[in-house]
């Protein structure tokens, strides 16, 4: 494995879908110093999202074996759809049998959400999507699926066919529209998944208006691939308007 100069408490890997804009630099931005970041892209050539989605992981393998000998403690893959489409069962078994092979853990963001709601004790959740209408459903099923009560869902571009689409969305949409939808809801956890849709001054903003703990698909990520990679940092937190990971707030102004 090559050691770099940079990256004297780890370095993680992260792997992000190839027109995604926001993972690569909401995930630099909530590693603690001291921890390296290198990134590869999923590809794919298909035209359709779903088969897109489907595609990025049934590829990762090879994805990341464009890592080379890159020394990484951990991987986290920033795509959240891929799991609700292909199903918990298929995408934990693969990436367990991935990590053995690899020698190093390999993270799916819906993983790294599932471990934070447990993390803070959340068995209900408000669920907010980017997502075409067809891919929430799909979101919603699964997080029923695994146990957890959904006591609201809605997405923020339901009519889009391409899930491209979502790399276009404002935070500042995303905001008022969890405000007025949710500042009377009562949930243990407020969930924004999507790695695509900039989350993090959502996050850092909403957490006291809203009574409860805001996470996001890129939030979780981080977080558990810290985790995975047996990184412990005192300035991590938590704290308790950030119950995962703090310290990165006031970096977001900055991105």
């Amino acid at each position: 494995m090559s050691e770099g100069h940079y990256g004297r408490h780890g370095t993680l890997g992260v792997a992000t879908p190839q027109a995604n804009p926001t993972a690569e630099i909401e995930f630099r931005a909530l590693l603690p110093e001291g921890v390296a970041c290198a990134t590869v892209r999923m590809v794919s050539a298909e035209r359709d999202s779903e088969a897109r989605l489907r595609a990025y992981f049934v590829d990762i393998a090879q994805t990341l074996d464009r890592f080379d000998t890159l020394a990484m403690q951990a991987i986290g893959l920033a795509c959240t759809g891929s799991s609700y489409l292909l199903g918990h069962e298929f995408v934990e078994a693969s990436l367990a049998d991935l990590s053995a092979r690899r020698g190093q853990p390999v993270v799916s963001a819906a993983a790294a959400i599932e471990r934070a709601l447990a993390q803070i004790n959340a068995r209900s959740i408000a669920l907010i999507c980017p997502y075409p209408q067809w891919l929430l459903a799909a979101a919603e099923a699964h997080w029923r699926g695994r146990g957890f009560q959904v006591v609201d869902h809605f997405s923020l571009e339901p009519s889009q066919a391409d899930t491209r689409a979502i790399y276009a969305l404002s935070p500042e949409r995303a905001a008022e529209q969890i405000k007025s939808r949710w500042q009377n809801r009562e949930a243990d956890a407020y969930l924004i998944t999507g790695t695509g849709l900039p989350t993090l001054q959502i996050v850092a903003d909403l957490a006291p208006v809203l009574g409860a703990p805001v996470l996001s698909s890129n939030l979780c990520l981080a977080w558990a691939t810290l985790q995975a990679a047996g990184v412990d940092r005192a300035e991590l937190g938590p704290t308790p308007q950030m119950p995962l990971l703090a310290g990165w707030e006031h970096r977001v102004g900055g991105l």
